[in-house]
């Protein structure tokens, strides 16, 4: 069970580790080719899939719903990345992330359970991955609006609102 700061730790790391310019929008297919892994956009059966990571032996793949908004398939891949790096080191896996999924992280009467935390835990390193805590600061003192935040770091109005106010930047 890792904390948000913990997370987000693992986040700034693997941005420094790779050698992410991380003052500005990540590209976080960038980040996931510089680990060896593959990105693929997907039509699935199920429309209310947004993406899935499958870690076999021989390579990792991440497929995001082809009909996706481009912010909501960067956030996909950020939150992909964040199941490989804290759920899948040890061994084989997958994760299949559907609305569902992101409606469960964000509801406060579902219980949590190693799901709920698994995601949620994803969720906190796609956000600190494509809006790295320093960054969010100083655009913030330029910005200092969260639609202008949203466009400046390519990700949507909503994971910008969240990032901001966890941040402890909306008052």
């Amino acid at each position: 069970m890792a904390t948000r700061k913990a997370i987000e730790e693992e986040a700034s790391a693997l941005l420094s580790r790779i050698g992410v310019d991380s003052t500005g929008p990540v590209d976080p297919v960038a980040v996931a080719n510089e680990l060896g892994l593959k990105v693929y956009n997907a039509t699935f059966d199920d429309e209310g899939i947004h993406g899935l990571i499958a870690k076999r032996p021989s390579n990792t793949s991440i497929y995001v719903n082809v009909n996706d908004r481009p912010v909501r398939k960067r956030f996909t891949v950020a939150h992909e990345l964040g199941h490989f790096i804290l759920h899948l080191a040890a061994g084989e896996g997958e994760f299949i992330d559907t609305q569902d999924n992101f409606r469960t992280v964000q509801d406060p009467d579902t219980p949590w359970n190693d799901v709920r935390r698994a995601e949620w835990e994803a969720n906190v390193f796609a956000a600190a991955l494509l809006m790295p805590r320093e960054a969010v600061v100083h655009a913030w003192k330029e910005i200092a609006d969260p639609e202008g935040m949203a466009a400046f770091f390519q990700v949507s109005q909503q994971a910008m609102t969240f990032r901001l106010d966890s941040l402890g930047l909306l008052e």
